[in-house]
């Protein structure tokens, strides 16, 4: 057995050839070398158990709030929770908060039964 094909495990201390040697994090910045042994002793001991007796956590939405941005006409939802406290509430479409408003919802029923009139010249119109 040559001597440079083989390592001391820092568990059992026996000497093992080196494909019989693991590398297991020993702590932050350090791993030790150990034997094929102790490493399955290590990973059988420090197996985790999935915790059984706690409940999921719902991810409830809070209120959430219509906006409507008067510069580029785009109207989204917001939760009123979240808003101010894990990110800036702005415009998704042009990016500005400067021109946010309130979207109600007659406004939004207006919007949606408009009707569309037809005009008879409207490129004259615009020209005149």
């Amino acid at each position: 057995m040559d001597i440079r094909k083989t390592r001391t495990c820092e568990k059992c201390k026996a000497v093992v050839t080196l494909d019989k040697v693991r590398l297991v994090p020993k702590d932050k910045d350090t791993n030790s070398l150990v034997c094929e042994d102790c490493c399955n002793a290590i990973k059988n001991k420090t197996a985790k158990t999935p915790i059984t007796n706690t409940q999921p956590v719902k991810n409830t939405l809070g209120e959430v709030k219509l906006l409507s941005c008067s510069r580029c006409n785009y109207s989204f939802r917001i939760d009123t929770i979240k808003a101010g406290t894990l990110h800036k509430v702005f415009c998704p479409y042009c990016g500005k908060a400067d021109r946010l408003e309130n979207y109600s919802s007659k406004a939004r029923m207006d919007t949606t039964n408009a009707t569309v009139t037809k005009q008879s010249n409207p490129i004259s119109k615009l020209y005149k």
